[in-house]
C-alpha cells in the first residue's frame, strides 16, 4: 500500500469512529492507564531537563487527550492528526492549545525546531514498508538529544522482520516485537532509553508497550 492510500484509509476510518474513540479514550481510568500516564511523565520530566525552548509535537493526537495532559504539566505542545473528526473534538475540549489536522508523514515544522514527538499508539496503522518514512521525518524536526516516545501493541510470534498484522477495531494495523521496533528506531538515530511492557490488558487484547528513545546528539559517535 502507497503512502496516500493509507493516509486516506486511516483519515477515513477515524473520522468514522471519532465520537466514540473519545469516550473511550476519556472513560475510566484503570491500572494501564497509570502504567501509561508514568511513561508520558518520564518523557516530559527529559523534555523539561532538556530546556529546548521548541515544542513538543503529539503525533497522531487523535482527540488530544494526551496534548492536554502535557500542557498541564507545563510541556508546550501541539497536536497534529489526520483526522479532521478527531481535531475538531480535540479543539472542543481545548480551544486554547494548537491542534492541526496533517500527516506524520510531513510535519509542517522546521529542522531540528521540536523538543520532542510523542507517538502514542499512532505508528500502529502505519504499513511497516512506510515506517522508515515516518521516522525519518520524526528524526529530521526533532533537536538532538530531544525523546520520542512511541506506544505501540505487542507481539510474541512475528515473522523474521518484527511484525504482524492484526484487525484493528478502527483500521488495519500492526503489531511489533519491541525489540524489532527498537532496531527500527536505532536505524534512524533514536537511542533506546528504556521499554515498558503492560500484560495486565482487557481480555482479547494484544499486550501494549512503550519504547523511550532519544534522537542522537552529535558526541553520540
Amino acid at each position: 500500500m502507497g503512502e496516500n492510500d493509507a493516509v486516506e484509509r486511516t483519515r477515513r476510518d477515524y473520522d468514522e469512529v471519532a465520537e466514540l474513540y473519545n469516550d473511550l479514550v476519556r472513560g475510566p481510568e484503570d491500572a494501564t492507564d497509570a502504567l501509561s500516564v508514568a511513561m508520558i511523565n518520564a518523557f516530559a520530566d527529559i523534555v523539561r531537563a532538556g530546556g529546548s525552548e521548541g515544542a513538543v509535537v503529539d503525533a497522531g493526537c487523535g482527540p488530544g487527550q494526551w496534548t492536554d495532559h502535557l500542557d498541564r504539566a507545563g510541556i508546550r505542545t501541539y497536536g497534529v492528526d489526520l483526522s479532521p473528526a478527531m481535531i475538531a473534538i480535540a479543539r472542543r475540549y481545548r480551544p486554547d492549545l494548537r491542534y492541526e489536522v496533517g500527516s506524520m508523514f510531513r510535519l509542517d515544522a522546521a529542522d531540528e525546531s521540536v523538543a520532542g514527538v510523542l507517538a502514542h499508539f499512532s505508528l500502529i496503522h502505519t504499513p511497516p514498508d512506510l515506517l522508515p518514512r515516518v521516522l525519518a521525518e520524526y528524526a529530521r524536526v526533532m533537536e538532538p538529544g530531544g525523546p520520542l516516545l512511541v506506544g505501540f501493541q505487542i507481539t510474541d510470534t512475528a515473522d523474521a522482520d518484527g511484525w504482524v498484522p492484526y484487525d484493528h477495531k478502527a483500521s488495519p494495523a500492526y503489531r511489533w516485537t519491541p525489540d524489532a521496533l527498537a532496531d527500527r528506531l536505532g536505524e534512524h538515530g533514536f537511542t533506546e532509553l528504556g521499554r515498558l511492557r503492560i500484560v495486565a490488558q482487557a481480555p482479547g487484547k494484544p499486550p501494549g508497550g512503550y519504547l523511550l528513545t532519544r534522537r542522537a546528539v552529535p558526541s553520540d559517535g
